[in-house]
């Protein structure tokens, strides 16, 4: 406890970790803004709820698409030549031009529709998301016309049962934000527990520690000690945070359970690992490599804790379906602590 008291006065000089919670609490604390965000790059078409300003939109020829597009509340600038039209676009005066080609809907030709958008602009998915409803309907009415002319009826499946798609928005929101949250304290506290130990090699002070009345393995337990707590403290706090922006999260204090067995086995990996080499760079480098396999590895696990979070964040599984998985890492901590306690420094 006094190697732990130590180092909990320590963090507060940490300058990595200090950045790296302001880092975290920027993201958790504009949750739902960075959900939008990152949704409309997903799907562009989860922007379709938000009542958004719509772009403005050239049209040159004529024929039945015309029709859907009033239908779908679409208020074109209508152009006889494409050259006044493209004259305008590139003026900025419109968003994007949609070209028509003389062919009936009833016709042989292909229909061959050509629309012009603005490079690496917000009005492109606007526009692209206002045409995409008329478009599709007018797709489905020119198959309808042109489908005698194939000679087959084609076999139609019924389904009773059709699994929809999932919100953009929940996958963004339980799949991805949340355990980024909760797993990012994780991975940092294993380098932070690397810079613990190797800073005492590095500055010759592990003998003098050594010298008290204490052993190694209590020396290491403290520091171990400290970097796990705080896991769980910055994951209750931005678990609260996301909840102020009106995410609902189910199972907290699980949660809160499978981050604080997880952070035992990332930390007391991170220890080993820098006792072992006492290097920083080299530790740092090998626990990285190492993260990352364990970061792959753990999606073909169906009760990754990756997936766990998720579940329990949802409120797709209650605690109870969570304490097998619980239970298998924290034996992989117990083992690996241990195998911690008896390294010599």
């Amino acid at each position: 406890m006094i190697i732990a008291r130590k180092e909990w006065k320590s963090l507060l000089l940490e300058k990595t970790l200090i950045l790296a919670m302001i880092i975290q609490l920027l993201i958790a604390s504009f949750s739902s803004l960075l959900v939008i965000g990152l949704a409309s790059f997903f799907d562009p078409s989860a922007l379709n709820k938000f009542d958004m300003e719509r772009g403005k939109i050239g049209v040159v020829g004529d024929g039945d698409l015309r029709q859907f597009l009033r239908d779908s509340h679409i208020h074109p600038r209508y152009y006889k030549d494409l050259e006044p039209a493209l004259t305008d676009f590139n003026n900025n005066r419109i968003d994007a031009v949609l070209v028509i080609p003389p062919i009936v809907s009833n016709g042989s030709e292909i229909i061959q529709l050509k629309l012009y958008l603005p490079a690496s602009d917000i009005r492109g998915t606007l526009v692209t998301l206002q045409l995409k409803k008329p478009l599709e309907e007018f797709e489905s009415y020119v198959r309808d016309i042109r489908a005698p002319r194939i000679g087959f009826e084609p076999v139609r499946l019924y389904v009773d049962e059709i699994l929809k798609k999932t919100s953009t928005y929940f996958e963004f929101i339980y799949g991805i934000l949340i355990p980024l949250l909760v797993f990012t304290p994780i991975f940092i506290s294993g380098g932070l527990i690397i810079d613990m130990v190797t800073e005492e090699y590095e500055r010759k002070t592990i003998d003098l520690l050594e010298v008290a009345p204490m052993s190694f393995s209590e020396i290491l337990s403290g520091k171990m000690l400290v970097a796990v707590l705080i896991v769980p403290m910055q994951a209750l706090l931005w678990l609260a945070l996301v909840g102020l922006n009106r995410i609902a999260v189910h199972n907290i204090l699980w949660i809160l359970i499978v981050t604080t067995v997880m952070a035992a086995v990332i930390v007391i990996l991170g220890a080993i690992i820098a006792v072992k080499y006492r290097d920083r760079t080299l530790s740092q480098y090998l626990y990285s490599l190492i993260l990352i396999f364990l970061f792959l590895g753990a999606y073909l696990v169906a009760d990754s804790p990756f997936n766990l979070v998720t579940k329990l964040s949802s409120g797709a599984a209650g605690g109870s379906q969570a304490l097998s998985g619980i239970a298998l890492y924290a034996a992989v901590a117990l083992s690996l602590y241990v195998y911690a306690r008896m390294m010599r420094g």
